[in-house]
């Protein structure tokens, strides 16, 4: 399995990945499922089975269902060491301003590096979608939208130009809009065929939380974008 989906892990799949990798290391064997339902502090050993399950969908592990202990990693494990964790703000509103924008993180995603390109991941959080105002510009309720912040800089030192998608915090409120510029204003627009979606104007010194540089499609992701507090 060598496509995105597989790089892709919830915080919990990301820790039992880690504590597999670290049993093996230090031990030579695999942990079994109750140990790893102890290391989890869950009771139910089909919960643990659950998150084996999905790691060996990804490819990360391969299991041989008649021993015990036999958990076996495979060569795209090695893919995460390339990976990043990253928090995920719980909503950003692209139909209305409803959604408030919570500073303090209590979710997390772990993905490979490449999402991320040259960007910085200190300065990279991740937004989940929810309504349909940016859906003529690829942006869904569910997907995943990685923006690097940029609310410390002015616009014009921000690296955000001409029509590039946004995240804006307007009356403490997250949204996604299309960005774009007039002599005394910054118009955040919507990108959608539907007439009821109207831009919002704000004053050119405006300064915008961040610019986006990546979506995950919901159904593309599917699974993992079942999000899991740590």
């Amino acid at each position: 399995m060598s496509n995105k989906k597989s790089k892709i892990l919830t915080s919990k799949q990301k820790r039992v990945f880690d504590y597999i990798c670290s049993c093996l290391e230090v031990n030579n064997i695999s942990p079994t499922i109750s140990e790893l339902a102890k290391f989890l502090g869950v009771s139910s050993l089909r919960t643990v089975t659950q998150y084996l399950e999905s790691l060996e969908r990804k490819g990360l592990i391969i299991r041989s269902h008649c021993q015990s202990r036999g958990i076996r990693l495979t060569s795209q494990s090695d893919a995460l060491i390339q990976t990043v964790t990253l928090p995920v703000v719980s909503s950003a509103g692209c139909d209305n301003m409803s959604v408030f924008a919570e500073q303090t993180y209590d979710e997390f995603i772990t993905l490979d590096r490449e999402f991320l390109k040259n960007h910085n991941p200190k300065k990279v959080v991740v937004f989940r979608a929810m309504g349909d105002s940016m859906e003529d510009g690829g942006i869904e309720t569910g997907d995943l939208v990685l923006t690097e912040m940029t609310s410390d800089l002015p616009i014009g030192q921000a690296g955000i130009n001409q029509k590039d998608k946004v995240v804006a915090i307007v009356d403490g409120m997250a949204i996604i809009k299309q960005i774009n510029f007039s002599p005394n204003a910054v118009i955040l627009a919507p990108m959608s065929h539907d007439p009821k979606y109207r831009p919002i104007i704000m004053k050119r010194n405006f300064q915008v939380f961040g610019k986006v540089i990546e979506v995950i499609k919901s159904s593309f992701a599917g699974e993992e974008l079942v999000y899991e507090k740590i």
